[in-house]
């Protein structure tokens, strides 16, 4: 199942931008026999790339626009926090580069998330965040950012009630 992201289309209806579809021939046009033919699938009007761009998150947005919500979104990954799904979308089109690699923190991020998930004491949540953290190579670019994820999701992880009922360590929890 997929999910229709629509920020872009309400970005657009809220600063009452005119949408002119009106260059599309789509139906709207008789045509000859042969001019059909020759276009065959090249109809001038992409249904799926209007609503593509309709949904875009940089739909209506100006240059200055994009330059601060790309801030904003480097300021959140180096803070280590999660990025959300119109964020990611938003890197995706505007600068792939930096969407590869904001997908991977995500995904080193949700790795820790799973395994604390999984920890049976809190020594043992210790361990697996420590053992994460001294395995990042100081020599990638995105290591401080991926730092920032870890102890993000460790502090999370802390402050859930799931930690709380966990038992210091492995003699706890035999007892």
């Amino acid at each position: 199942m997929s999910t229709v992201q629509f920020s872009g289309f309400s970005k657009l209806m809220k600063k009452n931008h005119k949408v002119d579809f009106s260059h599309s021939n789509f139906g709207l046009a008789k045509k000859n026999e042969d001019q059909t033919k020759m276009q065959g699938s090249k109809d001038s009007f992409s249904l799926s790339q209007n609503i593509s761009e309709l949904l875009s998150p940089t739909c209506a947005m100006t240059e200055e626009e994009k330059q601060e919500y790309t801030k904003k979104i480097m300021a959140k990954l180096k803070a280590g926090k999660k990025l959300t799904t119109e964020e990611m979308h938003y890197l995706k089109d505007v600068n792939p580069d930096l969407y590869q690699k904001a997908a991977k923190v995500q995904a080193m991020r949700r790795a820790l998330e799973e395994q604390l998930a999984h920890c049976k004491t809190k020594q043992e949540a210790q361990e697996a965040y420590m053992f994460s953290t001294s395995t990042v190579s100081e020599q990638d670019e995105m290591s401080e950012y991926i730092k920032a994820a870890y102890k993000d999701a460790y502090d999370e992880f802390c402050d859930s009630d799931e930690y709380k009922t966990l038992s210091e360590d492995e003699k706890e929890a035999q007892e």
